[in-house]
């Protein structure tokens, strides 16, 4: 052990040189292109005091991405090497869950804005807070039992890895719903009268461009993860006749194809500028709270990046 999957069609099919390489090195440029955009903006943001981690996060994810199309890489030099198609395939599993729990935090900052009292209470807090510790369950059993179906040749074993991935995909899909819930809750519920306007936050920017760029990304979020489900779900078929959601093209397009749309949607709508909240914000009305300090230096970046 570990055992290469033989006879099933895999999900992007086994990556072979002259097919898979040129695509991959093409998504290694475009994936190296956001991690250096976001790197960017991080840094420049930071040195005029306007804090914005989730570029850094999204830096962290286009560099799991290119650990993924590396593995990925080395698996076609090398297709008898079970050890890299166990690593590739962990890593495509697991890479896009950055971005999944990023648009879970604008959603809710998009739902603090227009429904402060409802949005930094402690029921939808809590909430949230089991969701992401229920992602992250998910994640580690997700990784577990691909590793066990790597390791045994027991149907039954293998039966329970099987179900195992199903289950954490779907809580992914689950997941991801989350997000557009309280997008609609903040359009749908009366707004609060004890507040004149939402309590807006960014810098030069208005809640329609926050619903535009957040809709955006998760529409992408949402197709991968239905995706990611129904592949998950669909019965096994044989490795001669693989169904179009197996084949590369699928493949390419919507796990990756998707995601790079989505790192260079961000970098181009400056999400870093329009979901930015001042530091230490923790109740309501902290979005819209500037001290003359913030206000400064973050106005002072707004220009420079124009």
């Amino acid at each position: 052990p570990p055992y290469l999957p033989s006879g099933v069609a895999l999900v992007g099919g086994r990556p072979t040189v002259d097919v898979d390489v040129p695509v991959l090195v093409v998504l290694l440029l475009l994936y190296s292109g956001g991690a250096v955009g976001n790197a960017s903006i991080f840094f420049r943001n930071r040195k005029r005091g306007h804090f914005f981690p989730m570029s850094m996060a999204v830096f962290g994810f286009c560099m799991s991405r290119i650990a993924t199309c590396s593995v990925r890489i080395a698996w076609a030099a090398h297709p008898s090497n079970a050890n890299l198609a166990m690593a590739a395939t962990i890593f495509a599993a697991v890479g896009i869950l950055i971005v999944f729990v990023i648009v879970l935090i604008l959603a809710q900052r998009i739902l603090r804005a227009t429904h402060p009292k409802l949005g930094w209470s402690r029921t939808v807090s809590g909430s949230l807070k089991a969701t992401y510790f229920g992602l992250f369950v998910a994640i580690v059993l997700l990784i577990a039992f691909t590793i066990l179906n790597f390791f045994t040749l027991i149907s039954n074993l293998r039966n329970i890895a099987m179900w195992v991935q199903r289950a954490g995909v779907l809580y992914m899909l689950l997941f991801n719903l989350v997000g557009p819930v309280l997008v609609l809750l903040s359009l749908i519920l009366p707004q609060p009268t004890d507040i004149a306007t939402p309590d807006n936050f960014g810098i030069r920017s208005t809640m329609a461009s926050k619903y535009i760029i957040l809709s955006v990304t998760m529409f992408f979020t949402l197709f991968i993860a239905g995706f990611r489900m129904g592949t998950a779900w669909a019965d096994a078929r044989p490795a001669s006749d693989p169904a179009w959601w197996e084949r590369k093209p699928a493949y390419y397009v919507i796990e990756y194809g998707f995601e790079v749309v989505i790192v260079y949607w961000l970098i181009l709508a400056r999400f870093d500028q329009k979901f930015w909240i001042p530091n230490k914000s923790h109740g309501p009305g902290d979005y819209s709270r500037k001290t003359v300090l913030d206000t400064s230096k973050t106005e002072a970046s707004a220009n420079d990046f124009r």
